[in-house]
C-alpha cells in the first residue's frame, strides 16, 4: 500500500518524532527539523506546498478497481454545503466505504502525522473528509479557485495517470503543478493556498483528497 522507501524513512525518524510529541513541542533539540532523511523525498516545488510519494501505483489500481465497483451502487455526488461553483462530484469515505475510511485514517495516523510535524510541528487531530473526486468532461471539467475551509491541510493523491488528459492544481499567485504520479501525495495549508483543478480535456481524473484538522503538540 505505502511507498516502500516512504515507509522505511517515516519509520527511521519515528523516534525523534514521538519523542518530540511526548515533549508538547518544548524540546530544544530541533535537528530533526533542520535535516531529516524524509526532506530527502520531500520536494517543495511551490512554497509550503509540497509532494511525497505515499501510495503505491498498485495500490491506485486496486483502488480504482473499488471505485468501479462502488459506481455500481451509487454515483460520484456533489456536496450540497459547498457553493455551485466549487463542488465537484465525490464519494465520501466514511459514508459510502467506512472500511476504506478506516484504512486511510491509519495512513493518517502512521505516516501522514509524522510528515506533518517535521513541516509544521503540528500533529493531525483529525480528518473532516475523506473523499474520492472525479473530473471529466460531463460532470465537472475543472474546479473554481477556492480554500478549502473546514480543514487546516489538504492532502490529495491522484489515483490515476492515464485515462485521462489536461489536470494539474493551479495555486493563486504561486504557480502551477502539473499533475503528480500516482500515488504522489500533494500537501498544502488548507486555508491559505488558494486553489484550484485544472481543466480535464478528456476522460476521467480520480482523486483521493483527504481534509485534515492539526494542533500543536501539548
Amino acid at each position: 500500500m505505502i511507498n516502500e522507501k516512504t515507509a522505511k524513512l517515516v519509520k527511521e525518524v519515528l523516534p525523534d518524532i514521538l519523542a518530540f510529541g511526548r515533549s508538547g513541542g518544548a524540546t530544544e533539540d530541533d535537528h530533526i527539523f533542520i535535516h531529516n532523511p524524509i526532506q530527502d523525498i520531500l520536494e517543495e516545488p511551490i512554497q509550503e506546498t509540497y509532494t511525497i510519494p505515499l501510495f503505491t501505483p498498485e495500490f491506485c489500481e486496486m483502488l480504482l478497481d473499488e471505485v468501479e465497483n462502488m459506481k455500481l451502487y451509487f454515483d460520484f455526488t456533489p456536496n450540497e454545503d459547498e457553493d455551485e461553483l466549487r463542488q465537484i462530484p465525490e464519494i465520501v469515505l466514511e459514508e459510502f466505504a467506512p472500511d476504506i475510511f478506516l484504512s486511510m485514517m491509519s495512513v493518517v495516523y502512521s505516516m501522514m502525522n509524522p510528515i506533518f510535524l517535521i513541516l509544521w510541528q503540528r500533529h493531525i487531530e483529525t480528518a473532516y473528509s475523506i473523499q474520492i473526486a472525479n473530473y471529466n468532461l460531463k460532470d465537472k471539467q475543472q474546479g473554481a479557485w477556492h480554500h478549502d475551509q473546514t480543514a487546516d491541510i489538504s492532502v490529495v493523491v491522484p489515483l490515476n495517470t492515464n485515462g485521462y488528459k489536461g489536470g494539474g492544481t493551479q495555486f493563486m499567485n504561486r504557480g502551477t503543478i502539473d499533475p503528480l504520479p500516482s500515488g504522489h501525495a500533494l500537501i498544502f495549508p488548507s486555508f491559505t493556498h488558494m486553489h484550484r483543478g485544472l481543466a480535464v480535456d478528456e476522460g476521467d481524473r480520480y482523486l483521493l483528497v483527504f481534509w485534515l484538522k492539526t494542533a500543536i503538540p501539548s
